[in-house]
């Protein structure tokens, strides 16, 4: 009897909760762009250079399996041609080894038309990889919920990190939770959550968005287990322009109920100096006090 193949199992993260998929085509190639584009780079340099190695050792190959298709090869052989495939494949051509043969020169153009298009492709994602744009916005580990001007407030803290401006800057929080139809289906909404100041003009150092838990919003007599009890899940989602390369810059941050620290604030980080100068502490960026 044939065994039946395994379905494909992933885990993928989504905000801070691990999600397991099952089933799932493997499509690596067929989206080979976006998996080159979102690997590390460590892993993308060991990536090309072992498509590079294995590149030249087809061809390589190819080449030995012809009759003195290329001159001065010393010996071992196959290790001459593996050097002389790299050097067609790079165009270096030192001139000490050439192809001899039509069936050397054969081989020799089919490497150079690949080398050219694995090259192009190369060097579209290196660029691509270094060229994207990235907010560099920091989140504070934990959201916290504190009277604020006399009202419950959910309240999560950023920071720029490059300290450069980032111009008409917007900021969006949305809590996705879970829900039931009148039939019973369970269902996972969205929602957004009202702020109290939703635009930046200058977004340079740091900037807290609050939620007023009133009586129209979802959190309002919410208690913390049943916040857990309906799965209820913050999605921070941020916009702008940089003024340093005039590109839209965008990140986003997603919190799980339990992370929020109920009846704290967070500590303040601006301090003047007596010349007039302003510090501002960044190790005090995730530090909250009890109210």
């Amino acid at each position: 009897m044939k065994k039946s193949k395994e379905p494909l199992r992933r885990r993928v993260k989504i905000g801070q909760r691990q999600i397991e998929t099952i089933g799932q085509k493997d499509e690596l190639w067929a989206d080979f762009y976006h998996h080159a584009m979102t690997v590390s780079t460590l892993t993308f340099i060991l990536g090309a250079m072992a498509l590079f190695i294995v590149n030249n050792l087809v061809f390589a190959t190819l080449f030995n399996l012809g009759k003195d298709p290329v001159s001065n090869v010393g010996s071992p052989e196959l290790l001459y041609l593996f050097f002389f495939s790299i050097e067609n494949f790079t165009t270096v051509g030192f001139g000490d080894m050439h192809p001899q043969s039509i069936f050397g020169h054969g081989v020799a153009s089919v490497e150079g038309f690949v080398a050219l298009i694995q090259t192009a492709a190369l060097t579209g994602l290196i660029f691509a990889r270094f060229s994207r744009p990235r907010a560099r916005i920091m989140f504070a580990s934990n959201p916290v919920i504190s009277q604020h001007e006399g009202v419950p407030t959910l309240m999560i803290r950023m920071g720029n990190e490059r300290h450069n401006t980032i111009t008409d800057a917007t900021a969006d929080l949305w809590v996705l939770r879970l829900e039931f139809t009148e039939e019973g289906q369970r269902f996972r909404r969205i929602h957004r959550l009202k702020l109290l100041r939703q635009e930046n003009p200058n977004f340079i150092l740091t900037w807290t968005l609050f939620h007023a838990i009133t009586p129209d919003s979802l959190l309002y007599a919410k208690t913390a287990e049943q916040l857990a009890q309906e799965e209820y899940q913050f999605i921070v989602t941020v916009k702008g322009i940089d003024d340093t390369s005039s590109q839209e810059l965008r990140s986003r941050e997603s919190y799980q109920c339990d992370k929020i620290i109920w009846g704290h604030r967070y500590a303040d980080m601006l301090t003047n100096e007596p010349d007039g100068s302003l510090i501002v502490d960044y190790s005090k960026f995730n530090l909250t006090l009890k109210e």
